[in-house]
């Protein structure tokens, strides 16, 4: 299914407005932030899916993956990723994932971590987290080789 999607581009600030509409209207809690790189899957202009990097001291946060509901379970959320690894691997990257996408996370290059093996910027969040009811899992992006070039 892949092939029937375009790429992912780079959110340029000119789109911000877009994005952050997107977000309000299917996963409200995903806060967009000028700030950090947001990657969008769009089709005939249209925001199907979108995932930001959070941009932390010492490594980054994939956060506020979503895929616009009449678009999910076709393949979008994994050509997103796919074609990120790049940016993925710039920096140490680190996902907290829904208990139920850990696979979803795992086929594409995230790796199920103790919490312990957090950078302290990310163990505070995820405490408070799942202090909050969150069923989360610490995962970290370990790029493949064939990948790194």
């Amino acid at each position: 299914m892949s092939s029937l999607f375009s790429l992912p581009v780079r959110v340029p600030s000119l789109w911000f407005p877009l994005v952050k509409k997107f977000y309000q209207a299917h996963y409200p809690s995903g806060k967009p932030n000028k700030a950090d790189p947001i990657w969008v899957i769009k089709q005939q202009g249209r925001i199907l899916s979108a995932v930001r990097l959070k941009q932390l001291d010492r490594c980054q946060l994939l956060t506020a993956m979503v895929t616009e509901p009449g678009h999910r379970g076709l393949g979008i959320g994994h050509h997103l990723l796919r074609h990120l690894h790049k940016p993925l691997a710039e920096r140490p990257c680190y996902c907290f994932a829904l208990s139920h996408l850990e696979r979803f996370y795992q086929d594409n290059g995230f790796h199920t971590i103790d919490s312990s093996q957090l950078p302290d910027e990310l163990l505070g969040r995820l405490t408070s987290y799942v202090a909050q009811g969150r069923a989360l899992i610490p995962m970290h992006y370990i790029a493949k080789r064939s990948e790194e070039s």
